[in-house]
């Protein structure tokens, strides 16, 4: 099956909103993309997009098209999927938005074993903070999220996927802070890494310090970092801490890197969740979403 060349090329260039990334996706030229946007125009009869200064967009018509393409290539997939599986192939497409924590040291083996066991389709991952996941899942450019925090959006369904522990460490060798335990007044003292804004884990270590009457802003920041492994190697040429979740520091405990600093009455644990819009989910994301579940405790074995 063979979807409207023309409205895949507008469907891609209508979710990046812009032509050289799209050409891109689609390996084909820039010039391409533009040609077949302009036949697309040509047969609606109107604009689809507009410049904005140096920003493309969508014109209002570009908007109706862009809502209806989305649902057209949901059910597109969908009938795809279900025609393999009455003629015995599995194939599917599977788009998944993953926050980093859980990208780079929880889902890589579970993720390996999923491909094993369904191959031949197409699977897409997309690394983001967890409200940039969120946005995705909205805007249904993704099947799926996984993310480390539980927010508000009802728009979205949370199911709890995984427990995490955030805990503070620092280098092994610390010469600044040599002991392994210290209060949260010790906090203020303390030179620390955080996460950017939009975190999933820096967004629950505000609300836990917030309980505790402690503002992060309070706090001793000496740098704000995009990933969790830059924090890492940060810390290995700093006698800075940061809070980070255990399952991305076991290694380098067990190597004696990284050491736990264990503050005293406080504690954050949380879940990791899988998310998705509302109404269900079919096909191979529906396959996928059960598959972790039923495997999750083989992660680390």
């Amino acid at each position: 099956m063979e979807i409207d060349y023309r409205l895949k090329v507008f469907y891609v260039a209508a979710k990046t909103l812009n032509f050289t990334k799209a050409a891109s996706e689609l390996f084909i030229s820039q010039p391409a993309v533009s040609k077949n946007i302009q036949e697309m125009e040509h047969t609606v009869g109107t604009p689809l997009f507009e410049r904005l200064g140096n920003r493309l967009a969508l014109t209002k018509a570009g908007s109706v098209l862009y809502h209806h393409a989305q649902l057209i290539f949901e059910q597109y997939n969908l009938a795809t999927y279900e025609i393999n599986q009455v003629i015995g192939k599995e194939n599917g497409s599977l788009f998944i938005g993953i926050s980093t924590t859980i990208s780079q040291y929880v889902i890589p083996k579970i993720l390996a074993q999923f491909v094993a066991s369904y191959p031949e389709n197409e699977i897409k991952v997309y690394q983001y903070n967890s409200k940039k996941v969120e946005e995705l899942l909205i805007r249904k450019e993704i099947h799926l999220g996984i993310t480390e925090g539980l927010t508000d959006n009802r728009s979205l369904k949370f199911t709890p996927f995984l427990k995490d522990e955030i805990v503070l460490v620092t280098n092994a060798q610390n010469t600044f802070f040599q002991k392994e335990n210290c209060t949260l007044m010790d906090l203020s003292t303390i030179p620390l890494v955080i996460r950017e804004e939009g975190s999933g884990t820096r967004d629950i270590i505000e609300e836990r310090l917030k309980q505790h009457g402690i503002s992060i802003h309070r706090l001793k920041i000496e740098i704000t970092l995009s990933s969790t492994e830059s924090i890492k190697r940060y810390l290995k040429y700093s006698n800075a801490a940061a809070f980070v979740s255990i399952h991305a520091v076991n290694e380098e405990i067990n190597n004696n890197e990284l050491k736990i600093i264990d503050v005293s009455d406080f504690a954050i644990d949380r879940y990791f969740y899988i998310t998705h819009m509302y109404g269900g989910l079919a096909g191979l994301p529906q396959k996928f979403f059960k598959y972790i579940q039923q495997h999750k405790n083989n992660i680390y074995t």
